[in-house]
């Protein structure tokens, strides 16, 4: 299956062009499903769950004026819902799994219907006809997460982009000896293309709908925290893509990971601690983190096309955004400040969760780089050179003694930074170029002030700034263990991180230095 070239926004008005068939045919509303409420009536002991697979209209952004018309499964109550109703069962009970296709002149197929299970000669699909209904039993057996999902068609068993891609939910079998944890979340990742008309299977190659837990950020859930809670989620993995999904802020531990029929859960001392983890097509992964600091935060995935919505000077509503927001139409300036003030939200779309933690205890200013031991400068510049014929090439650039470097010289990758664990170190970055630019320290944990998402990084009232043309930024931070990271901007990604803006972040132990003999950092990237 082809991996879509760019995720494009839902815009409204692209959405009103292609005159989707939902609303003239006043389809029932699928609605986002957080996964907080389990389906399924217990019969003795037998837990029965109901699924009906049927046309829907869906607007996983929220704000947009037509919908999208997909498939999606409805349990009793009759709602569609994306992703799918939430089967949740102890192991060791059965399970009758009742399967309705409402889809008119298309048969469907369920799979993932025996997860846990370790005899793989048992089938794990159940192909039902338009207008029929079918019933099959399983019994869970091993505690875990796995993922139910359903594909149209009597020939085609591969997760698709196509109408039926929100046709998919979650498995959770538990230990019933083990107390249930009432904070944990599960977050299920679903695709649909846009496509002009989604009663049609020709497929767009660059128009794509990212959603988690049935919504595009910025619509997203924002999960509320304080410090020292103990965070666990479980996240599923029902598109026909990878995702390397990336928290900001802290460090997590993969508890468990599974293919979407059968989950391993790791001893302690198997355990990772990472702050990406990349999660392919059907799998799942179980982590759990502890937030150290106030502030908001994102989880998100670190393709930039799953991210990243129409450029905005691209896109054919600007215009009418911009005057909305009290510029005028032909008001360059105007554009450019209204884009950098509402970057998070605006310059983001598909597969983004912001993320609240709150203080215990009155929040403090963020600290200052007065006691800074480690001073750096890093400069952001473009070159008169031209990438791909449509864009300068940019990077960055480390000021060495007192005399700034050329303006239009750059290093791709951007220079290697050394820092050493529990140093305090302030880095001021220095924005030459044309536009706006933020820079965010890649799996470092720093006050929220500094992580780089301009107008969403911070605590209560207080936001980080873009770093407009010709000003500057102090990021401050105290690496608390040593190991390779990353810097890159939070900033129109597409552009500025393709055209060359990143580079290795060390953090060394104590009395360590760094060896330019031994040591040979690789850094691979697009630039």
């Amino acid at each position: 299956m082809p991996h879509p070239s760019a995720l494009r926004r839902a815009l409204p008005a692209f959405v009103v062009a292609l005159a989707l068939t939902a609303c003239r045919t006043r389809l029932p509303s699928a609605m986002p499903n957080d996964n907080r409420q389990a389906s399924g009536t217990m019969r003795g002991d037998t837990l029965v769950f109901e699924l009906d697979a049927q046309r829907a209209a869906w607007r996983p952004d929220a704000d947009a004026d037509s919908a999208l018309t997909v498939l999606a499964f409805a349990a009793r109550d009759g709602v569609p819902r994306i992703p799918g109703p939430l089967l949740r069962v102890a192991s060791g009970t059965v399970v009758e799994i009742q399967v309705s296709n409402h889809v008119p002149n298309e048969s469907i197929t369920l799979h993932g219907l025996r997860p846990g299970v370790a005899n793989d000669t048992l089938s794990d699909t159940l192909s039902v006809a338009t207008g029929a209904t079918r019933t099959t039993y399983f019994r869970a057996t091993t505690a875990g997460t796995y993922l139910y999902w359903a594909s149209t068609g009597a020939n085609r068993t591969d997760r698709s982009e196509l109408r039926d891609g929100p046709l998919a939910g979650a498995i959770v079998v538990e230990d019933p000896t083990a107390p249930r944890d009432s904070a944990e979340r599960i977050l299920v990742l679903t695709v649909i293309d846009i496509l002009p008309d989604s009663t049609k299977p020709e497929p767009r190659d660059d128009v794509f709908e990212l959603a988690l837990n049935g919504l595009s950020w910025p619509q997203t859930e924002t999960f509320h925290y304080a410090v020292g809670d103990t965070v666990r989620w479980r996240v599923l993995n029902a598109t026909a893509n990878e995702h390397p999904m990336h928290l900001h802020g802290f460090h997590f531990t993969v508890t468990a990971r599974g293919d979407g029929a059968h989950d391993t859960t790791y001893a302690l001392g198997a355990r990772r601690t990472a702050v990406t983890e990349y999660i392919v097509a059907g799998s799942t992964v179980q982590l759990q983190f502890t937030p150290t600091r106030p502030g908001y935060w994102l989880y998100h995935c670190h393709i930039n096309d799953h991210v990243v919505p129409f450029p905005l000077r691209h896109d054919s509503t600007r215009a009418h955004e911009v005057s909305a927001h009290g510029a005028g139409v032909g008001d360059a300036t105007a554009d450019a400040t209204a884009h950098a003030t509402a970057h998070a939200k605006r310059s983001m779309a598909g597969l983004v969760m912001g993320i609240e933690v709150r203080s215990i205890t009155p929040p403090a200013a963020p600290n200052t780089d007065a006691s800074a031991t480690r001073r750096l400068r890093l400069l952001a510049q473009q070159s008169g050179a031209v990438v791909d014929d449509t864009a300068h090439a940019r990077g960055y650039v480390l000021q060495r003694g007192t005399t700034p470097p050329r303006s239009d010289s750059l290093d791709v990758p951007g220079p290697m930074l050394v820092l050493t664990r529990g140093e305090r170190a302030a880095i001021t970055v220095v924005n030459r170029l044309p536009e706006a630019t933020s820079v965010h320290w890649h799996g470092m944990e720093l006050e929220s002030y500094y992580d780089g998402v301009a107008g969403w990084s911070g605590a209560d009232a207080r936001r980080a700034p873009m770093i407009a043309p010709g000003d500057s930024f102090v990021a401050v931070m105290t690496p608390p263990r040593a190991g390779t990271f990353m810097y890159h901007p939070h900033m129109d990604e597409e552009d500025q991180l393709a055209a060359g803006m990143f580079g290795p972040l060390i953090v060394l132990e104590p009395g360590e230095s760094f060896d330019g003999a031994t040591d040979f950092p690789f850094v691979i990237g697009r630039g």
